[in-house]
């Protein structure tokens, strides 16, 4: 039975303040009993609102009752809660922020009201819903559900008006690019898809090595796609010409990745328990930028053994910004040191997370930025949705969702 209910919220402590927001709970205190115990729903999905105001988060197994909670992320406070017969395996704003759409396990995607919980539209599938995503103009919804398909949906009169075959494994996310065009899934074995969102034709595949791809998403400017799989890495193809620009690792399987563009950082939640946090930019380096790597490439040949060691991790601080002048620098430079040191900061930043956030006590299944990057929510099979702040790496608070 569905039921929408009003909920009671935990305690509270410091100050957080992001850009334009006073946020007046730093830590909420959550019995560790609680949050740890083996009854506490398994937390699959946050998202936060277009405005960064509010947390929406989704919990439940395939054949357990799952919830869909709206949090006040200034107060901590959870707003309202949408049960479900099954699962929450996913949650999505619209781009104006104003309904938020469910994936359940029960074979359903259901438009709800973000304001009060209230149902607008029921989207009914053959088999059970794994993840949505709205279309930037928000006039469309993309499922994918477990028999194989994406289905994309007019928001408006809730009716199916595309199909995208070509799947042979269940579909765990779909994504639309930023201009709407494309979209993007990963299906298990399959790899990831590409598709024209117009037509439903399939345009791309990639693998992971033939390991299951659980999730997938585009940069912000739409020319690169990021997928991860349970092979432990998450790669980062060029949506044009289908190239392999990269491939990070180093914080076991994979189940879910967030970009920041305003912090130029790819956050990776994995069954280490922790989350990983990448330098990622795809923007070019500026001027001031260049030449400091450039700089360091000419130290990698000089006579001093600690000026080119210097040099090597001066270039893997840099981040990835320096990655394609690594790169050149391995295909191309006259000198064997340069080239044999290029290469090693080229891997040791792209297998090294720059940071990691400890603290989950089971596998992390979702990570998502708040839209200026301050701070990233993340929710585990612990039971609890933690937030971070990402100037310090600290967590800032923590939300724990009904049962």
């Amino acid at each position: 039975m569905k039921q929408i209910s009003k909920l009671r919220w935990l305690s509270l402590g410091t100050q957080l303040f992001l850009p334009g927001v006073v946020v007046s709970v730093a830590t909420v205190l959550v019995s560790a009993a609680r949050a740890q115990g083996p009854d506490q729903p398994h937390v699959r999905t946050v998202a936060f609102s277009p405005d960064g105001k509010l947390l929406a988060s989704g919990t439940g197994e395939p054949k357990e009752p799952g919830t869909v909670t709206l949090w006040n992320i200034s107060m901590r406070r959870p707003l309202w809660t949408y049960r479900e017969s099954a699962g929450v395996p996913a949650v999505a704003f619209s781009p104006d922020g104003m309904t938020l759409a469910a994936a359940s396990f029960n074979n359903t995607a259901t438009l709800l009201d973000a304001a009060t919980g209230a149902v607008k539209a029921t989207l009914h599938h053959p088999k059970e819903v794994r993840s949505l995503a709205f279309s930037p103009d928000g006039k469309s919804l993309a499922t994918a559900c477990w028999d194989r398909l994406i289905r994309v949906w007019d928001v408006q009169s809730s009716s199916e008006k595309l199909t995208c075959k070509g799947h042979k494994d269940r579909i765990s996310t779909v994504a639309y690019s930023p201009d709407g065009k494309l979209l993007l899934s990963a299906g298990g074995s399959d790899g990831a898809k590409l598709w024209d969102a117009a037509t439903g034709a399939e345009k791309q595949t990639w693998k992971h090595g033939g390991f299951y791809v659980a999730c997938a998403g585009f940069s912000p400017d739409g020319r690169w796609a990021i997928t991860g799989g349970y092979d432990g890495t998450v790669r980062v193809w060029g949506v044009s010409t289908g190239e392999l620009r990269a491939r990070f690792s180093g914080v076991g399987g994979v189940y879910s990745t967030a970009f920041s563009q305003a912090t130029r950082t790819l956050a990776v939640s994995s069954n280490s328990r922790e989350i990983g946090l990448f330098p990622l930019s795809f923007q070019e380096p500026t001027p001031k930028e260049l030449e400091r790597i450039h700089m360091f490439l000419v130290k990698l040949d000089d006579d001093s053994y600690e000026v080119r060691e210097a040099a090597s991790k001066g270039l893997v601080e840099t981040g990835f910004v320096a990655e394609p002048e690594l790169r050149r620098a391995v295909k191309e430079s006259p000198s064997v040191e340069v080239r044999i040191r290029a290469r090693r900061a080229r891997e040791e930043m792209l297998s090294k997370p720059l940071r990691v956030l400890h603290g989950h006590t089971d596998q992390v299944e979702t990570a998502a930025f708040s839209p200026e990057g301050s701070v990233l929510a993340s929710g585990s099979k612990d039971g609890t949705v933690r937030l971070w702040d990402m100037a310090t790496g600290k967590e800032l608070g923590r939300l724990t969702p009904p049962k």
